[in-house]
């Protein structure tokens, strides 16, 4: 995993002044482990895994933007 703290303006704060970093993995074997292990660690408001929520999710690659869709 590689992650940064985003840059540039007050748009990478949120609402409530948190700093929002961006992750990158290669892949994520569980990420209902992982959603845990987030959530667990001290400082960590939120993450973007979305666990149970989204039955669709659009990602942006270097090919250009697919569509994932639960089945």
């Amino acid at each position: 995993m590689s992650g940064k703290r985003r840059t540039g303006d007050a748009a990478y704060l949120t609402d409530n002044g948190n700093y929002i970093y961006d992750c990158r993995f290669a892949s994520i074997s569980d990420p209902v482990g992982l959603q845990k292990k987030l959530k667990d660690r001290a400082g960590v408001v939120e993450s973007g895994l979305f666990i149970g929520l989204a039955t669709m999710a659009f990602v942006a690659t270097d090919d250009g933007v697919k569509t994932m869709k639960k089945e």
